[in-house]
């Protein structure tokens, strides 16, 4: 689910854990890069990254492409945002609904929510892409519902309650999410983990994150 893509066509897509210089984790291997200072500035504080699992998953009625899939965050309910969340994505075309069921997914939880072909969708699952290939990121199975996706190396600040559209946060950070060579997600070189490990896709390497 490529961010630049559901934007720009409007239907696709809507602790800590201390690594050297390598270690392997169910067969993922974090290999020393060269990595940029994060600042207290950077936008990424701003993005609110969280653990969630898929908990049910159908097709969109009037749009093949989409998905519309309830997503456990473990959070406490409120007037505008439930629990599960529901969440419409563009991932028909490169993965089976079935395959989705009780996966841990990595959620951008503090996006605006928006309508997709009539369904509001209250967050955004995250996607590596590289191609015509897709694959939702997937934390550890024993991370922690509803616990925030953090950088390593890195003290995280507080997250916008809600990102602006107009100011197009996700849209800057995305661009320098990627998985690295091990299949890992990173963020300016640095690895995006759970108190479980890193976060990683099934089989890209080097694709774009979004």
């Amino acid at each position: 689910m490529l961010l630049s893509r559901v934007r720009h066509s409007f239907e696709l897509f809507s602790g800590p854990v201390v690594f050297k210089n390598k270690v392997s984790l169910r067969q993922y291997t974090v290999d020393t890069e060269t990595k940029a200072t994060i600042g207290d500035d950077d936008l990424f504080h701003r993005v609110d990254l969280r653990v969630g699992k898929i908990l049910k998953v159908e097709s969109h009625g009037e749009a093949g492409h989409l998905y519309i899939e309830q997503v456990d965050l473990n959070m406490e309910p409120t007037e505008t945002l439930p629990n599960p969340r529901t969440i419409v994505s563009g991932l028909a075309p490169y993965m089976p609904k079935e395959s989705l069921l009780n996966k841990y997914v990595v959620v951008v939880n503090n996006m605006k929510p928006s309508k997709f072909r009539g369904v509001l969708s209250q967050g955004m699952l995250l996607a590596a892409g590289k191609g015509d290939k897709v694959e939702l990121l997937h934390p550890p199975s024993t991370s922690q519902l509803g616990e925030r996706v953090y950088l390593s190396k890195v003290n995280m600040g507080t997250a916008d309650p809600v990102l602006k559209p107009k100011q197009r946060v996700f849209e800057q950070v995305s661009q320098d999410l990627k998985t690295n060579g091990s299949r890992i997600a990173t963020y300016k070189g640095h690895e995006l983990l759970t108190s479980a490990g890193p976060v990683a896709c099934e089989s890209i390497v080097d694709g774009q994150i979004s």
